[in-house]
């Protein structure tokens, strides 16, 4: 046996020792297990996966938690904040855009009627569709709703 594998099987009977004993009554496939000759090497290769999953769901939840997100600048009235001149080439050499102020109430209006006709003809196709057979009456209740839900607040 090399030095390598007596390193190996030295670490692996370390941890086998830490691990309590309860773990071996509540999961007696583990003692079956570790009664195989090769056993030892399948639990500790379970244990090194199941570490590593748990490092990624660690690094998963820090990266959401401290993660940059950006928040939109404008709301859903078109209304969106003017930047004053420092932050305004800041903005437009960062980003490469820039959020203005709509000057005119009857562009708004007409986007406004833009998308009630975008929904409205995609209320059309989710009709078709459920005409048609392609999706479930769940679906196409569901879908109705949202859009119905996001013309009523273009409405108002």
């Amino acid at each position: 046996m090399t030095e390598f594998q007596q390193m190996i099987e030295t670490l692996i009977d370390q941890l086998l020792i830490r691990m309590p004993s309860s773990i071996f009554i509540d999961f007696p496939l583990l003692s079956v297990l570790l009664a195989n000759p090769n056993g030892r090497y399948v639990l500790a290769g379970l244990v090194i996966v199941i570490s590593f999953i748990g490092l990624w769901v660690f690094l998963r939840i820090a990266q959401v938690l401290f993660g940059k997100q950006a928040k939109p600048v404008s709301d859903l009235g078109g209304d969106s904040t003017k930047p004053d001149a420092t932050n305004l080439s800041e903005a437009v050499s960062k980003d490469e855009y820039r959020f203005l102020k709509r000057a005119d109430a009857e562009i708004v209006q007409s986007d406004d009627d833009q998308a009630l006709a975008a929904i409205e003809q995609e209320m059309l196709a989710i009709k078709q569709l459920f005409a048609d057979g392609h999706i479930l009456k769940d679906v196409y209740v569901t879908e109705t709703r949202r859009l119905y839900v996001k013309a009523k607040a273009l409405s108002n």
